[in-house]
């Protein structure tokens, strides 16, 4: 769960352009009674390869009928495609 949060955080600071802190030396850190410090290793390459905004290529095959009506109108395949999916996996995700 901690490596969890702290990879999406990293990684959202990343995607911002913004740079991630530095990690902490245990002995600096300093705790009350009955807390303690916990060491987390995060695998960002593997995190942002899930869970990253990076845009991937894919190939679509459409008939050539439909692709007539796109360029025609011009709508953007990448859009539309985008909007469909992300509609269908938040229906899923609830």
């Amino acid at each position: 769960m901690a490596e969890d949060a702290a990879s999406g955080w990293v990684l959202t600071e990343l995607e911002g352009g913004r740079k991630a802190p530095e990690a902490s030396s245990l002995g600096a850190i300093q705790v009350e009674r009955e807390q303690f410090v916990n060491m987390i290793a995060l695998d960002m390459d593997s995190y942002a390869a899930k869970y990253g905004d990076k845009a991937v290529k894919k190939t679509l095959t459409i008939p050539a009928w439909l692709n007539t009506y796109v360029e025609n109108n011009h709508i953007s395949c990448s859009a539309v495609l985008q909007e469909a999916l992300s509609k269908m996996a938040e229906s899923v995700m609830r």
